[in-house]
């Protein structure tokens, strides 16, 4: 910790901690930023993480213009004189066990598994700021957008990313694409909850629509050269492909259930053309240095 770290701490230290709603809030990780910007409580956050402002990774980026924003340490959450953190997944454990031994007020949030968990966690974070109605408000109405999936014969899909990665039969990703009608057989491809295919296996066993959501043209790497494989390239007139998104997946957060629309749509486009699906990564803004404010 710097020398002048010290000085934050015993100014900090001095705040009011009480059963008042909080007024200076810091998020550690993307998925606590989206959380706070659904419920458009920015004259209440005193810093985001740098990603927020992400437009390929947050369906919420517009929402974070503006903001302060932090490097995730220690330090520079203390710089910002939160009364509460909110840590969701992602969020570094270092920083989130010093800011605790140092009194800090931290609202740790579990990551959800699966759809039905988002809107309780909604009406967590509102009460802590003091928002339980309009938390409320917006829980109920993405409650009303979950319905149980019909049954009967679903096409088979496959979410496959950068290194071969599938999302298996646990997490949000597997939630999504059932209630969007579809039959996640990720799990069945690898063997695992979630794990790595290669594109062998994927072609020997392809599903009705490969799903894409990590094409990063302008970040070239290994991992990245798995979805430029000729084989890859030449299957897909053997399967249907379609473009989604990452960042309605990638946390589960509020825009996860806005997002099952959006993927349905994208999947019968898909299915019924056996055409990909037209979507270009968004431009990734270049991060700010701390200390400079805010996302532009």
């Amino acid at each position: 910790m710097r020398a002048g770290v010290p000085l934050l701490v015993a100014a900090f230290m001095a705040l009011p901690v009480g059963a008042a709603p909080a007024t200076r809030v810091v998020s550690l990780s993307l998925c606590a930023d989206q959380f706070l910007l659904a419920l458009d409580a920015q004259t209440q956050i005193a810093g985001l993480t740098r990603l927020a402002g992400d437009t390929h990774l947050s369906p919420y980026a517009d929402q974070a213009a503006g903001m302060p924003i932090h490097d995730g340490t220690a330090e520079s959450v203390l710089v910002l004189k939160p009364d509460l953190v909110i840590a969701g997944g992602y969020a570094r454990a270092q920083t989130v066990g010093m800011l605790e031994r140092l009194g800090v007020p931290v609202l740790r949030l579990k990551t959800p598994q699966t759809l039905a968990d988002i809107p309780p966690q909604i009406e967590q974070v509102a009460e802590a700021l003091g928002r339980g109605g309009q938390g409320r408000a917006l829980a109920d109405r993405l409650r009303v957008k979950l319905s149980a999936p019909g049954e009967g014969s679903r096409p088979t899909a496959a979410l496959y990313r950068p290194g071969g990665e599938v999302p298996g039969s646990r997490g949000i990703v597997n939630d999504m694409m059932r209630a969007a009608g579809l039959e996640n057989i990720g799990g069945k491809l690898s063997g695992r909850p979630n794990g790595r295919v290669a594109v062998e296996t994927l072609l020997l066993n392809p599903p009705d629509l490969l799903v894409l959501d990590s094409v990063r043209p302008d970040r070239p790497g290994v991992g990245q050269s798995v979805m430029d494989h000729p084989a890859l390239t030449a299957a897909r007139g053997e399967m249907a492909v379609a473009a989604f998104p990452i960042a309605w997946w990638l946390c589960a957060s509020p825009a996860s259930i806005e997002g099952v629309e959006r993927l349905a749509e994208v999947a019968g486009r898909a299915l019924g053309t056996h055409e990909e699906a037209a979507y270009q990564p968004a431009a990734i803004p270049k991060p700010l240095p701390v200390g400079e404010g805010s996302i532009r």
